[in-house]
């Protein structure tokens, strides 16, 4: 079986798992470079009956650790999403599980400004396809808040996920079900709520959620000074021509047309001009509607500074500009 290891020392925080015996609680020794002159505060494992291992572990505002990967031993099927928070010393505060009938499972969390955590993963129980990206979003005691995927039919998975300075997420990963061809680069950036725009690729969903108790046993490990040999290689670098694709485009294409005179920009808003009576709505660069507003002849909206995306509807005709707030 394997169990979660965290080791903790003055050096750096390492979540990940290892192959032992059961019967005999033999551990290999894991290797890797050690500061000589820091220390190991604690080393702890954390298990169940059967397979369960870590992918990602984060320092927490309260100075204890957020732990993410996967679990066989609990939770509601083959593989769950394993979320363990600790103090300071590893002592778990709680630990939870996220999945549905098949395999979830998570490789990177992150504590969010608002102290709760984003967990990002993948999920084969829930979704479109063989494979979707899975974003978890939960308050500062694991409890769901919500829950997404993303994908298409095929299998897309993601390994990494940052809060941005905006208040949504960024995911990076890669896809099978869109692009140019097998394995594209696969990245998604979301509002607050894990949504882009109305885009069809984003599903709302439920996972089971448990709490659990995992075994907690402090093992003995070997830390050994290593002697690494650095080789200076020449790399062969070459600028490649990229496709670029949008399986979930804005609602309103960047690539819009301008009509100069008809939507005019100015400190702190737009002013748009139409003949008759018309519909205007304001979309910001994650296809969301921020404003709207329906008027005749002139109409003026307040804006803060960003880039926008106007729509004009007026008589069937339906106009599109980008336009800049500075």
């Amino acid at each position: 079986m394997k169990r979660v290891i965290l080791v903790i020392s003055s050096a750096f925080a390492l979540g990940f798992w290892s192959e032992v015996f059961a019967e005999s609680f033999r551990y290999p020794k894991p290797y890797y470079s050690h500061n000589p002159m820091s220390a190991t505060y604690f080393a702890k494992t954390y298990w169940g009956t059967d397979d369960d291992g870590a992918y990602s572990v984060q320092q927490t505002s309260d100075g204890g650790y957020i732990v993410a990967g996967y679990t066989a031993s609990f939770g509601a099927s083959s593989w769950d999403i394993f979320l363990i928070k600790t103090d300071a010393n590893g002592n778990i505060q709680w630990a939870k599980t996220y999945g549905g009938t098949d395999y979830d499972i998570a490789f990177s969390v992150q504590q969010t400004s608002d102290g709760g955590y984003i967990v990002e993963g993948v999920t084969l129980s829930l979704g479109a396809g063989g494979g979707d990206v899975f974003l978890i979003k939960t308050d500062a005691d694991g409890n769901i808040i919500w829950a997404k995927t993303y994908g298409g039919t095929d299998l897309d998975w993601a390994f990494s996920v940052q809060q941005t300075s905006d208040g949504g997420y960024t995911v990076a990963g890669y896809t099978d079900s869109f692009g140019a061809g097998y394995g594209d680069i696969f990245l998604i950036k979301t509002d607050a709520n894990g949504n882009i725009g109305s885009c069809s690729i984003v599903r709302n969903v439920i996972p089971t959620v448990n709490t659990v108790s995992p075994t907690v046993i402090t093992p003995t490990l070997s830390v050994s000074s290593v002697s690494t040999t650095v080789n200076s290689v020449s790399p062969t670098v070459t600028s490649p021509t990229l496709t670029v694709s949008e399986p979930c485009p804005l609602s309103i294409s960047e690539f819009c047309q301008v009509v100069s005179g008809l939507i005019t920009p100015y400190k702190g808003g737009i002013k748009v001009r139409g003949s008759g009576e018309f519909e205007v709505k304001v979309y910001n660069v994650s296809g969301g509607v921020v404003k709207s507003a329906r008027g005749k002849n002139e109409v003026r909206i307040e804006l803060s500074r960003g880039v926008y995306f106007v729509e004009v509807v007026s008589g069937g005709k339906t106009i599109r500009e980008k336009v800049v707030i500075r």
